[in-house]
């Protein structure tokens, strides 16, 4: 079963139980809820919010929802995500963070849910990213997704974003695509705030909500 990723990496959680733990959760609201560079809302807003639990020796988990819409003809209107993983540092300058997802969809009758991999290893202001999901929503097709990530201050306000991401895979076989987007970000009044302009090479973009050109605007509020 798909939940077997879970209740393995779940041990992780159960041996750092004795230790202090800290649990925050975040609200988000976005204008297009945004996957790989590709809406999930058909370009209309989303409401998000995630509970996160964290321990000493990096060890976290969480669970992470929002409303979302692929189209008119699809009933799924909610996706919620449970997450595990653990972040560490090598150096000062390098660092890594595993995360093991569930992605789990409701409002329709058919079974899209899937597990997926996520390692990631950080340099400085770079971030290196892969991402794979064996079963890609339920079709015993595999999936991959590689990334980069630049983020540094440009104030002491703001940072610079950039990013460029590719998906392939047999799920996507003639139909990988790249998608790259360049923002800011910072924070105000206790608010965390972002504007990037995300693109896609997708072959029929411009004329799909799902895959248009947008401009994306986040605002989130930690607790």
């Amino acid at each position: 079963m798909k939940f077997n990723w879970l209740a393995s990496a779940a041990l992780l959680v159960a041996t750092s139980s004795l230790q202090a733990a800290e649990v925050s959760g975040t609200v988000t609201f976005t204008n297009d809820y945004r996957f790989n560079g590709i809406s999930q809302t058909s370009g209309d807003p989303a409401l998000q919010g995630s509970l996160d639990l964290g321990f000493e020796n990096g060890i976290y988990a969480g669970i992470w929802g929002s409303n979302i819409n692929f189209a008119d003809n699809d009933n799924t209107n909610l996706e919620i995500d449970y997450y595990i993983g653990r972040y560490g540092e090598i150096t000062d300058d390098l660092s890594y963070d595993a995360t093991l997802y569930y992605f789990q969809y409701h409002g329709e009758d058919y079974d899209i849910d899937y597990a997926e991999l996520d390692l990631s290893l950080s340099y400085k202001d770079f971030t290196v990213l892969y991402a794979y999901a064996p079963d890609y929503i339920n079709e015993s097709d595999d999936y991959h997704y590689i990334a980069l990530d630049y983020s540094t201050a440009i104030t002491n306000y703001v940072n610079l974003d950039l990013h460029g991401g590719y998906t392939f895979g047999d799920a996507y076989k003639h139909a990988e695509y790249s998608d790259y987007s360049v923002g800011l970000s910072g924070n105000a009044v206790g608010l965390d705030l972002s504007l990037a302009y995300l693109v896609n090479d997708i072959d029929g973009s411009t004329t799909d909500d799902y895959d248009d050109n947008a401009v994306v605007f986040k605002v989130s509020r930690t607790f």
